[in-house]
């Protein structure tokens, strides 16, 4: 485990604890919790004087995705239950939670072939959350968590599911994470993670007028991160790029691949703007050392390297309609040094809780595909 990493995350830990805090009603983990318009509320485990809430929210998301033909196509469709809250024990401290569990189904064709074939939503149910811990409004979040190592890249989470270039961990969503998270009172924020299986560790510091999620008008975030995982790029339509990749390795990851290293580290620079309620923008810069010499031909074929994936940049924009209804283009594109991409997408706000969306994925490499996809949450 890389010791320079380990000393970031303690002093930072450590600052953290001497800050003034920001409560402000709203969670560090599960932000705005007290708002009502937030799902649908549990009245059993709701006691405002108190300051605890629990709701639920029941989402639909379905995805198409085409390649080159209509003899290479992905589609997926999901239903999920999430429930999320907190309950104060005292004026400051609380049991927080957030349980979303998923159903999955898949139906996807290569050259022709069907290799998934759809059998009613049994596919697969997983866990996409599951964090419990406790939470004070003073020190912040500590929680048991299935969840990413790192929490800015979400900063760019908009428009097309995937369509970014962000060098995230590589394993998503894993399990056995100890997690602290805080947005203090004077807007810094810190969020590190330790997973006990792989021992990878993620950090976030940065400054945010408020979170990442919320459409708040005029409020923004700016981001430093790390983490020594496996850096991942999206490389076109059924095509991706793992680096820190050693089949002979016994450092554990949270892929199929062993880490070659635990002393790699993934650098980030993430930030969000929202403009007015207008639009909202996204951009990342990442750089992961590339230590080895295979060529990048070799590497784009393979689809993973030892060594990292340099720098690479991605930038999205999505225009917000009146009252989160009608029209919303919007356009990401992002380089690296393998490939470039360019995304323009459109939305339709059929009600704020209600949308469709699409666009067509321009890659370098020849891997271009056309995307549309559906959510409602209730």
């Amino acid at each position: 485990m890389n010791k320079n990493l380990m000393l970031v995350v303690a002093l930072s830990s450590s600052m953290s604890i001497n800050a003034l805090a920001k409560n402000k009603n709203d969670g560090n983990w599960i932000e705005n919790y007290l708002d009502k318009n937030n799902g649908s509320e549990l009245s059993q485990f709701t006691d405002y004087e108190n300051n605890s809430r629990w709701y639920y929210n029941l989402r639909l998301h379905a995805l198409s995705a085409v390649g080159s033909s209509t003899d290479d196509n992905s589609n997926q469709l999901e239903a999920s239950l999430r429930l999320r809250g907190k309950t104060m024990f005292t004026d400051d401290l609380g049991f927080t939670g957030d349980f979303w569990i998923k159903a999955q189904e898949n139906y996807n064709k290569m050259d022709g072939e069907t290799v998934n074939d759809y059998d009613d939503l049994d596919e697969d149910a997983t866990w996409e959350n599951f964090i419990v811990g406790v939470e004070s409004n003073k020190y912040g979040a500590l929680v048991y968590a299935k969840h990413t190592a790192n929490w800015s890249v979400f900063a760019t989470d908009i428009g097309m599911h995937g369509a970014n270039n962000i060098q995230g961990e590589a394993g998503g969503k894993n399990a056995g994470k100890i997690i602290y998270k805080n947005h203090f009172d004077n807007n810094l924020f810190i969020h590190t993670s330790y997973d006990l299986n792989s021992k990878i560790i993620g950090l976030d510091l940065g400054y945010q007028t408020d979170n990442i999620y919320p459409f708040r008008a005029d409020s923004y975030g700016v981001y430093f991160s790390v983490h020594n995982g496996q850096p991942f790029l999206n490389s076109g339509f059924n095509s991706s790029i793992i680096g820190n990749v050693d089949t002979d390795s016994k450092t554990k990851s949270d892929t199929d691949y062993n880490r070659h290293s635990d002393d790699l580290l993934t650098y980030s620079l993430s930030g969000y703007k929202q403009f007015g309620v207008k639009g909202r923008a996204g951009a990342v810069v990442a750089y992961s050392d590339r230590e080895d010499d295979v060529s990048k031909d070799v590497i784009r074929e393979r689809g993973y390297t030892e060594g990292g994936l340099g720098l690479s940049v991605s930038v999205s924009y999505q225009y917000l309609p009146d009252g989160f209804t009608g029209w919303a283009p919007g356009v990401t594109a992002s380089h690296d040094e393998f490939n470039d991409k360019f995304i323009p997408l459109v939305q339709y706000f059929i009600t704020p809780q209600i949308r469709v969306w699409g666009g067509h994925v321009f890659v370098s490499n020849g891997a271009n595909s056309t995307q549309i996809e559906f959510q409602a949450d209730f």
